[in-house]
């Protein structure tokens, strides 16, 4: 098997059909479908079944997927041994949740460009869950996330930060001057929450529940840079990153509540395939994300 054929069947995988692939390659369609003839003939199964009009992967065509992107991938990295990083090429998939690519990638999203100028990103924005199932399918490289302690033992962690969660409100909010608030009047106030299936509101509710409360929310966002904004109404609390309220801290636009309540920690994580290939770029990513955060 050579990478071309290689790359062709990837292609062809990825955008099920023969033309596309081609158009997208700058091949002849008789060119695809030649490498195609030969590549099951020395690997001695068919690739594709052809149903109608569509292409489909046969369920041999589905396990060879993920050895033929090995193989480019490991392909690539040995053409890169000993060159300039400044020089390589290619580009990776990351998936990011909103909250750290505001607070933590676009910062350092500018010196990533200028040391890496050949290096393309496609930024993926979702929530976790989402984030993972992409991962696990094999259409991102690495997903930067939140949450508890990763033990999905299919991923890998490539590196971790401690975080912590905390309760913001606008700086007139009632309870803003108040020192050593209990945990359960915060829930006489209206919350402002984020998804139902982020860390963060599975982790509000679990306090509810702890304290014997009921969450009242009045708005259900999935954008902490919305909830930001909502809190302005004066009225609500809301539960969020310490990262991701940075700006808003510092300008003096939001405010931390005093509660007497035990410091709520979790991580950020990036994640990626527990077979996946770190190749330079991506490890040069991780070493940049590393180095702007340490990890503790």
């Amino acid at each position: 098997m050579d990478t071309q054929s290689a790359n062709t069947f990837v292609h062809i995988a990825r955008l099920g059909s023969f033309t596309r692939a081609a158009d997208e390659l700058h091949y002849a369609q008789s060119t695809v479908t030649m490498q195609m003839q030969r590549l099951e003939k020395e690997l001695g199964y068919p690739l594709f079944e052809r149903i109608g009009r569509k292409t489909q992967l046969t369920a041999e065509g589905r396990e060879f997927l993920t050895y033929a992107e090995r193989f480019l991938e490991l392909a690539e990295g040995a053409q890169r041994i000993g060159s300039d990083a400044k020089q390589m090429r290619g580009t990776l998939r990351v998936g990011i949740l909103e909250s750290l690519l505001f607070a933590k990638m676009l910062p350092i999203l500018s010196e990533i460009r200028r040391d890496y100028p050949h290096l393309e990103i496609n930024l993926k924005i979702g929530q976790a869950a989402e984030l993972r199932s992409l991962l696990k399918q094999n259409k991102l490289d690495v997903i930067y996330v939140s949450g508890a302690m990763c033990s999905d033992l299919s991923l890998r962690s490539c590196y971790r930060r401690e975080e912590e969660l905390v309760f913001a409100v606008d700086p007139a909010h009632p309870l803003a001057s108040r020192k050593d608030l209990e945990i359960a009047e915060l829930f006489e106030h209206p919350f402002i929450v984020t998804e139902p299936t982020g860390y963060c509101y599975g982790r509000l509710c679990e306090i509810a529940a702890e304290q014997d409360v009921s969450l009242r929310h009045s708005v259900e966002l999935d954008s902490v840079l919305g909830i930001c904004s909502l809190l302005h109404d004066r009225q609500s609390v809301a539960f969020l990153p310490k990262y991701a309220l940075r700006g808003e801290l510092s300008s003096g636009s939001l405010t931390l509540l005093d509660v007497s309540y035990p410091k709520q920690i979790y991580y950020s994580h990036l994640l990626c395939a527990k077979e996946k290939w770190i190749s330079p770029l991506l490890d040069a990513l991780i070493e940049k994300i590393r180095n702007a955060y340490p990890e503790h």
